[in-house]
């Protein structure tokens, strides 16, 4: 019989699409141009001749626009999260976002109607993501994390935690071992199931995790 496990969730771009959104409105505020396989939310960065007041009226106009609590929801994410928490594994969402959008972000799943099959809804409270992401997996005890962004992935599987990277143009590169690259939530399932059969099994090694 296959373990249950304790599963960290992303929120954007694992269950919402929201880089690609935020890229655009970028665009329409600023007027440059990021190529999606260069995507960043610290789009900030590459940009320091914008000043500080600019940037406040840009963030100002995504939250007037209500942008994170209205992100399109992947129909088979919802459906994967439901099947996960069916099999009876512990689902924890661990978010990028800030603690100040806690609510934006219950109300984005509420909608989805899967807020309540998460234990709890984490959130940052300024610290950089990948220092972030795996202090929540150590202190969650997560036993995987699924994941879009490939930096917080390679920081989050140094834990050692077994990483699952949903690809998207923006993390493409090489991964580590116990970095698996995922192309649907099918594989998604599988993957899982497989990594519950072993952590389950008497000689198993729980903390192995195949590239893809």
């Amino acid at each position: 019989m296959a373990s249950t496990l304790r599963i960290g969730v992303d929120v954007d771009d694992v269950l919402v699409e929201s880089l690609p959104g935020y890229l655009d409105a970028f665009r329409r505020y600023f007027g440059h141009e990021v190529k999606i396989e260069e995507a960043m939310w610290e789009i900030s960065h590459r940009y320091p001749d914008i000043p500080a007041a600019a940037w406040s009226g840009f963030y100002a106009e995504l939250e007037a626009t209500d942008f994170l609590a209205t992100r399109p929801v992947y129909p088979d994410a919802v459906a994967g999260i439901r099947s996960l928490a069916a099999r009876g594994h512990r689902l924890v969402v661990v978010t990028g976002r800030l603690a100040m959008h806690r609510q934006h972000t219950r109300r984005l799943l509420q909608g989805a109607g899967i807020v309540a099959l998460f234990e709890e809804l984490v959130h940052r409270n300024g610290e950089a993501a990948a220092a972030y992401k795996p202090r929540i997996v150590r202190e969650k005890r997560l036993q995987l994390l699924i994941e879009d962004e490939l930096h917080v992935a390679l920081a989050a599987a140094r834990v050692p935690v077994p990483v699952f990277l949903v690809d998207r143009p923006w993390n493409q590169g090489d991964l580590p071992q116990n970095v698996t690259r995922i192309g649907s939530w099918d594989q998604l399932l599988r993957e899982v199931q497989a990594f519950a059969a072993r952590a389950a099994a008497p000689d198993g090694d729980p903390t192995e995790c195949v590239r893809g």
